[in-house]
């Protein structure tokens, strides 16, 4: 089949395009701009992408897979309906083509997916279990971002944000998992969900999917994931907690070392992993893990060797006069999460965080409550924006400075000089901001 991608250069639909290339048809794909690491991933798979979206690279095509970017009213949507070419979305044609034959393992929640997806895959690979998957991220290492195998497991990233523009229910409506790991929930996509409660809704009509002889792991300190089990739940919950001697697994602290119990062994999580929070989604990959019968000790060992996810607080190479993370944070609990494990790794340093944002949700407003005191964390902050709100949001704080182009930041820095450490925070392109780091 000849398949064309609208939409192609995210992450998600750069890994349908992978899958369905692997899955032996013709693939290309459209979208405005494709920038690395998707577009050599792309080049690497021998995938064509056109740079604007041309109705002339619809001829010929089987089937047309469209990307929740495109919207009604967009002149090649138009011309695909009015003709009555055959479409439809990314995650129906992976249901259907793909995750029909697979035991589903779903990660969802909103922080964390892609790196505990990513743990997840590592740990797999490495005890031969070769699964299928889908993660939303470039992983760090020889491990791809999707890839199809003929094992009976399919991981997958499993994300709230609608399908596209013709169905409008939360893209892992379609996974149908046999685990579902549930990592936390809290209000985001202000621009498709009303409040909190409208994303525990769609959490809830996701948990009537997993079968009663599935699993639904679950960080057990939630509040809005307690909320959502009173609503129903038909499957065995698995629990994370941090406090002693009340979950299934239990992560803990002592003297910076972290460690991650169950009722018969207790071990201590590896060093590379920075910060609460990713000790945290350690701990949701080692429970799923679990529950495939691998022993948490072996897996700790696996776990060493992961090498993170590309933009997860992804300390950057190439950039000699100070030390630079990049971080995929857009939201004010992950933005507080990365600066503070940052500062805590780096005592006695003066950190700089450059933010750009960039989700539908900051554009609207939807975290100017508690952005500030988020951003607060860090030493200094420069917020590189225009739009009105966020400036006003700035006003009258010594820490915080707002500039419209990246090109003021050299300027910044000479004027800072003793800054040593720069946290990029943005779920945007960040290739321009890193040239004037260097």
């Amino acid at each position: 089949m000849r398949i064309h991608i609208l939409g192609i250069a995210g992450t998600f639909m750069s890994g349908i395009a992978i899958l369905a290339k692997q899955k032996g048809h013709e693939v290309s794909g459209s979208d405005n701009v494709c920038y690395d690491p998707i577009r050599s991933i792309l080049e690497k798979q021998k995938i064509v992408v056109k740079l604007g979206y041309k109705n002339k690279d619809l001829v010929n095509k089987d089937l047309i897979i469209i990307g929740n970017v495109m919207s009604r009213g967009t002149p090649i949507i138009e011309y695909i309906m009015k003709n009555n070419i055959p479409y439809t979305s990314g995650p129906k044609w992976l249901n259907q083509n793909i995750l029909k034959n697979k035991k589903i393992i779903a990660v969802s929640g909103t922080h964390g997916k892609t790196t505990t997806t990513s743990m997840i895959v590592h740990i797999m690979k490495e005890n031969k279990l070769n699964p299928s998957y889908l993660i939303g991220g470039d992983p760090i290492g020889s491990m791809k971002s999707a890839h199809l195998t003929n094992t009976e497991y399919f991981v997958i990233e499993a994300d709230e944000y609608d399908t596209a523009f013709f169905d409008k229910q939360s893209k892992f409506m379609h996974y149908k998992p046999f685990i579902l790991i549930i990592n936390n929930i809290e209000f985001d996509h202000a621009d498709i969900f009303k409040n909190i409660d409208d994303i525990i809704k769609s959490f809830h009509h996701l948990i009537r999917l997993v079968p009663p002889n599935g699993k639904i792991i679950i960080n057990d300190n939630d509040i809005n994931i307690k909320k959502l089990l009173k609503f129903g739940c038909w499957s065995k919950v698995v629990t994370i907690n941090s406090k002693k001697n009340s979950g299934d697994f239990i992560i803990s602290k002592n003297n910076n070392n972290y460690f991650i119990s169950n009722k018969r062994i207790t071990c201590k999580l590896p060093e590379n992993l920075l910060g609460y929070h990713n000790n945290l989604n350690a701990a949701s990959a080692i429970a799923v893990c679990s529950q495939l019968k691998l022993p948490i000790n072996k897996q700790i060992k696996q776990i060493k060797s992961f090498q993170g996810v590309k933009k997860r607080l992804e300390l950057l190479n190439g950039i000699k006069s100070r030390i630079v993370y990049e971080d995929f944070a857009h939201h004010p609990t992950s933005i507080k999460l990365s600066i503070s494990t940052i500062k805590e790794k780096y005592k006695n340093n003066k950190l700089l965080t450059i933010f750009i944002p960039g989700s539908n949700s900051m554009q609207l407003g939807t975290h100017n409550n508690s952005l500030v005191s988020s951003l607060n964390e860090s030493n200094l902050v420069l917020i590189v924006t225009k739009i009105k709100m966020l400036k006003a949001l700035a006003k009258n704080n010594n820490k915080i400075n707002v500039i419209e182009s990246i090109s003021q930041i050299s300027q910044y820095l000479v004027c800072n000089d003793d800054i040593n450490i720069v946290l990029i925070l943005s779920n945007k392109n960040t290739n321009e901001i890193k040239e004037y780091l260097k």
